[in-house]
């Protein structure tokens, strides 16, 4: 059997912002993040900075910075978001067989 979803995502959660973050630079296309005391992180790609930061009305999470830079690191950002939180919240009779990026698009082959 198989299945289409598309993930709609809200950045609420630390945890899946940094494993996120993590992610994107193991896959070179953030050079480096650091994380400051007033709970904004600092992410540097390739010379252009952005700014995560935490909205206290709306608990999730804001990216600021120059908006070329934002909007198409915007999407990336929280395409990785929901990858990490879809590995993280896999039931234990799943896991993942394969791991596939084409275009831009993910794909997950779940076995079970």
């Amino acid at each position: 059997m198989s299945f289409y979803a598309v993930v709609q995502t809200e950045l609420t959660e630390n945890k899946f912002v940094m494993l996120a973050l993590e992610e994107l630079k193991e896959r070179g296309e953030i050079t480096s993040f650091r994380v400051n005391k007033n709970d904004s992180i600092d992410v540097d790609r390739s010379g252009d900075k952005i700014v995560i930061k935490l909205d206290a009305k709306t608990k999730q999470y804001q990216l600021a910075g120059d908006s070329r830079v934002v909007s198409s690191f915007s999407k990336r950002f929280t395409q990785i978001y929901a990858l990490m939180s879809i590995k993280d919240s896999l039931p234990l009779d799943f896991e993942i067989e394969s791991e596939k990026e084409i275009g831009g698009e993910i794909s997950l082959i779940l076995k079970g």
